[in-house]
This record gives C-alpha cells, structure tokens and sequence, in this order.
C-alpha cells in the first residue's frame, strides 16, 4: 500500500515513521520547505516542549470529544514511550512540561527523522503540493505522485509565510472554520508596558469580557512594548481568539501581582511596612514584586518614589494596595499570525471521523495536528495532540492495510 503524507512537520513525521513499521506500506512524505521538522526546531524557545504529563482531552477549547479516542490509545506516557522507544529520553519540570533530557528540540527533530530514514520513508522536499485529483480511487498528487491514501499533516497558519493547504483538503469537499491566531501575546495601548519592557513577575491574571469574569491564569508575565506575553498571557490568548469568534469583544486584562497574599493580609501588610522612618516609596514594594514594576504603580497613584513612604497619606495607599492586586490593562488585539505558536479554526471536526481520522467526505483521506479546528492550551499540549493524531491516523491506516 502506497500512503502519501503532505507535510514534514510533528504530525506528519510520527505518523511516518509509526507506518513505515508496517513493511507492507509504502511511505512518502511531501515537504514544500528545504527540509523536514523546520517549525518543531522552534518550539519551546528551541527546546520542544513536547508534551505534557498532565494533558488530557478537557485541556482543547471545544474539542474535548473529538480529541478523547486518540488520548485514550495515546495518553502523555504513551508518547513519551514511544520517543524512548527510537532513543530518545525525557525529563518533566514542575509544571509537567517535558522536554528532552538534550534540552534541544533537534534532538526531537533526528530521532523522527532517522526512525523514518532507517525504516525506508521518502522524503521529497521544496515539493509544494499544488493539486489533488482523485483517479481510479486512487489520490494523485501534482499530477505525478499516486497513492491509496492520502494523510493530510500541513500544520496551520501560525508561523508560516504562506499557506496552501486548505484550499487543497477544500477541493476533496471539507469545509473550513474560520481561523485566528492563538498562544500569541496580547496588544494594549497602556504605556505602562513600554515603561517595563523586558520585565518579568509571576502574577495572576483574569480576562475579561465587557464586565463577564472569563477565566484566571497564574504564570510568569512577561512586559513588551505595548503588550503582555509570557505563557499566562498566551493562555488568555486562546480565550480571547475562541470568544471573538462567537461575536464577543470589549477585552480587558486584571492583574495580581501579588497573587499569593489575600487582599486585606496585603493591604495590612503596606500601612505597617509605611510606618518605617526614612523609608523612600521606591523601596515599598521592592519585596513583593520586581522594583520597576512597583516603582511605576506608584507613579500611577501619584505616589513620588523618592517621597519618605511614612509621609504618604492613608487613602493613597490604599489606592496603591488596590492596584498592586487589580491592575487592569485593555486589550485592543492579539498578535498576528506571524507571532504565534498555533491556530485556533481549520478543517471542520465535524466531517471528521474522531475515532480514525478519517474523513467522513472522502475515504481513505486522514487529517491530523494542528489543521483541524483543535487547539490547546500552551505548555506542550498543543505537540501532544499532534503525536497523538498522527499515531491514530497511522493506526487506522495499517488497521486498513491488515484487512
């Protein structure tokens, strides 16, 4: 059986290589970039984050059914498994993010790439698929390469320059959802941010919508100009993508940066550290957070930094108090395609078969990662899923072949 893969990146290289253990199937991968893998050499800051121990199909906005079967057969362990299995070993931090004990995403990249060499898969790259067209039940591929199945693995718009793929799986009749950008920092117009470029602090932080409580993250945020990033900021990204498309808007973010003290334990806490003597306000919240941070909140409240903290009236400081632990910025945006990690929208899950991956419009055409409509929070849940398909859909495949 002869089984053509468009795409070279997580999806399609698993799914590669886990067929190409079956010697009665016939594998070739098509990749319109110079090489395989490229967008995986970026993940994790270049470490691949490729999992998380803690994923489970209630972690994919709106996808929870539709990703269960493939989490069932292939759960966080069972990938990581498998990586041990082509020698490669891992190691999890304290959020459950596992990495390789390389710490190099490349390390991720050859062991998929020498398992599908050492097991005979074709790889042809800067090979752009132009078109497919069904032929004796058969799938051609620019007009030249034919195969019994066809596995669609194209990754979505995130980080790309351009993309063509969904105006190909379009032609084989599936529809496509509308599409946004996800795990991308969030725009703001406060000058704050500016002021704090390159500052770092873990916060909690709750999005908004109009005066509707969304949800509240607690990570590491990170300040650029005119906007909030870091992984909490990334998270709250998906939210704000998912609810624009339902019609939603008018976003805000609140931000605790003191997330580990109650409010009135904190606001205690400030008038006994202000009745020092000869204590600057600068200094005031230098053991709570991050000096520039706190330094810029009392300019806020109209505080003077070099003002001596005992002198400071009682009301501003519980102006102060207030802002340290509601801190709210609007957001105008999120970043663009070109900024984020993944796509929320894609091929329709609905004319999908969840338990094969096979499409419900054309038999023998699958689809797996991340150009399905399914996205995941940001901490390698987003990779799993992509393992996880792609296996499923190598599974289902040899199911076929063994018939």
């Amino acid at each position: 059986m002869r089984v053509g893969i468009i795409g070279g990146g997580a999806a399609g290289l698993i799914c590669a290589c886990s067929l190409a253990r079956n010697k009665k199937i016939d594998v070739t991968v098509f990749e319109k970039n110079e090489r395989v893998g490229k967008k995986l050499l970026s993940t994790g800051n270049g470490r691949c984050n490729l999992t998380n121990l803690s994923a489970t199909a209630k972690d994919y906005y709106g996808s929870g059914e539709f990703v269960a079967p493939a989490f069932e057969k292939y759960p966080p362990k069972s990938n990581i498994a498998f990586f041990e299995s082509l020698g490669l070993f891992t190691r999890a931090d304290g959020e459950g993010r596992v990495y390789p004990m390389s710490n190099q995403a490349s390390s991720v990249l050859d062991a998929l790439r020498f398992e599908c060499e050492r097991l005979g898969v074709r790889f042809l790259c800067s090979c752009d698929i132009k078109n497919v067209k069904t032929r004796n039940n058969k799938y051609v591929l620019n007009n030249e390469y034919t195969f019994e199945k066809l596995v669609f693995a194209c990754g979505g718009l995130a980080a790309v320059k351009d993309y063509s793929s969904f105006s190909l799986i379009s032609s084989l009749g599936h529809t496509v959802t509308k599409t946004a950008p996800s795990l991308v920092r969030l725009i703001t117009d406060d000058k704050m941010t500016k002021q704090l470029k390159g500052i770092r602090a873990i916060v909690s932080m709750t999005l908004f919508s109009g005066n509707r409580k969304i949800v509240t993250e607690r990570g590491e945020l990170l300040f650029s100009d005119f906007s909030l990033s870091g992984i909490i900021s990334m998270q709250l990204s998906s939210y704000i993508s998912h609810l624009k498309q339902q019609g939603k808007n008018n976003f805000s973010v609140s931000v605790d940066f003191v997330p580990d003290i109650a409010d009135t334990e904190f606001s205690a806490l400030l008038f006994k550290l202000s009745k020092r003597n000869g204590v600057k306000a600068e200094n005031l919240l230098s053991g709570f957070m991050p000096k520039k941070i706190g330094i810029c909140l009392l300019k806020k409240v109209g505080i003077s930094p070099e003002e001596e903290i005992k002198k400071v009236p009682k009301n501003q400081l519980a102006i102060l108090s207030d802002l340290c632990k509601n801190c709210v910025f609007k957001i105008t945006d999120v970043g663009s395609f070109s900024q984020a990690q993944v796509m929320v929208g894609g091929v329709n899950k609905n004319e999908v078969n969840e338990n094969t991956l096979e499409s419900k419009k054309k038999k023998s055409v699958y689809c797996c990662g991340e150009m399905l409509d399914v996205d995941g929070k940001c901490g390698g849940y987003n990779l799993q899923w992509a393992f996880s398909s792609g296996r499923l859909v190598a599974e289902s495949i040899i199911s076929e072949c063994e018939k």
